[in-house]
């Protein structure tokens, strides 16, 4: 089983709307971060709404996105 951490929680979960979501996104991420956001346990219109400027934003800043699979192939040492 592999564990993933985050790095950045914008607390969408709190409900603060789509433009705090990204405020609290941009503000926090570095290069090599994980963002994390919430997909259930209540209403998510908020994040919904929020990613698309997200991904926009940080891709305008030359950050580039992969899956939790593509990640852990990045960080598991190569053995020679």
């Amino acid at each position: 089983m592999l564990t993933v951490g985050w790095d950045v929680d914008p607390r969408d979960w709190s409900l603060p709307g789509p433009d705090a979501i990204l405020d609290r996104i941009l503000v926090a991420t570095r290069p090599g971060a994980i963002v994390l956001m919430h997909d259930g346990g209540g209403p998510r219109e908020q994040t919904v709404a929020a990613l698309p400027r997200v991904i926009t934003r940080l891709r305008a800043a030359g950050y580039g996105f992969v899956t939790v699979p593509q990640l852990a192939a990045i960080a598991r040492p190569t053995s020679h």
